[in-house]
């Protein structure tokens, strides 16, 4: 097997690197003339990019914001409304301490959990 010059070896990745790009080019002329094919189509149909995408017409922030009022009117909310507590079903009943049962498990009752003891004894 012969070996090939550093100088051989360099000439050909350059030509094989000025094919790569004349392909890459090519390619991108193809996608430009299927591109304005398209466009020059839809305009003549009259298809918009929101008919392509099935959007919706997009609203103005006034009409969000009316939106968002109905909303919250529909459920009951009270903008800025504090929130009523919830109240405890888990009770120890040493401390005192309470759990809404809602978020991670307090570390009392987990403790009580790994010694045995039941969830439901504590509940109020």
């Amino acid at each position: 097997m012969p070996r090939r010059s550093y100088e051989a070896i360099r000439k050909q990745i350059e030509k094989l690197e000025a094919q790569a790009r004349k392909l890459e080019e090519a390619a991108e002329q193809k996608k430009k003339q299927a591109v304005a094919q398209v466009v020059a189509l839809m305009k003549k149909l009259g298809v918009s990019l929101d008919d392509m995408t099935g959007a919706k017409p997009r609203r103005t922030r006034a009409a969000k914001g009316a939106a968002k009022k109905r909303a919250a009117k529909k459920r009951g909310a009270k903008k800025g409304g504090p929130r009523k507590p919830v109240a405890p079903k888990f009770r120890n009943g040493k401390t005192g301490e309470t759990w809404s049962g809602r978020g991670r498990t307090p570390r009392w009752l987990a403790a009580l959990e790994s010694q045995g003891k039941s969830r439901d004894d504590y509940r109020v």
